[in-house]
């Protein structure tokens, strides 16, 4: 599939909703990206899948790491559309682990899936966990980057969509000075 049709499809099924969110990265936004409807749909979760596996069949990743949550759904499809493992990490950000009895294997290829990415920080913080255990990061695969920056992590960093939606630290959030209630969501 075309990378224009595929950054179509997630902007077609990703809805943006409105409001004041505290993302995992510590930003604010007022804009947070779901993908619940794209993980509901096995057919949807196939072709995206299918797009990212072709950006990184050539590295034979042999794991695909995600974070417990949606994200995991897209990991799986992704792992058996590459032969691969499928491992997850649970936590809050700064504090995720594998999951018990999911382990990364030493010298193990292993490509991250982000379903959205903002700073890089929660991609780095997976990463330092793979090379701690011994394994190598191949490179990340990423739904929707709303990062508004390159990304340098030192490997590939390959966006399905780009989503240009401003961020804020939390000092200076206008939605904060307004008074607007902070909901917490981990994009």
């Amino acid at each position: 599939m075309r990378s224009a049709s595929v950054e179509s499809l997630v902007r077609e099924h990703a809805p943006v909703r409105r409001g004041h969110f505290l993302l995992s990265s510590g930003m604010h936004t007022p804009y947070y990206v779901e993908l619940e409807a794209i993980v509901q749909d096995p057919g949807l979760t196939a072709t995206v899948c299918h797009a990212i596996t072709e950006r990184f069949r050539e590295q034979r990743p042999q794991a695909v790491l995600t974070v417990l949550g949606p994200d995991v759904i897209l990991g799986y499809e992704l792992a058996r559309e590459l032969g691969a493992r499928a491992i997850f990490v649970d936590g809050p950000p700064g504090g995720r682990t594998l999951r018990p009895r999911f382990q990364v294997k030493t010298g193990e290829r292993v490509l991250i899936l982000m379903g959205v990415i903002v700073t890089g920080d929660s991609a780095r913080g997976l990463m330092r966990l793979v090379t701690a255990a011994g394994g190598q990061v191949t490179g990340v695969a990423v739904l929707v980057d709303r990062s508004s920056i390159p990304l340098r992590l030192g490997v590939s960093v390959e966006p399905l969509a780009v989503f240009d939606l401003e961020t804020y630290h939390a000092p200076v959030c206008p939605l904060c000075a307004e008074g607007q209630p902070l909901e917490r969501r981990l994009e």
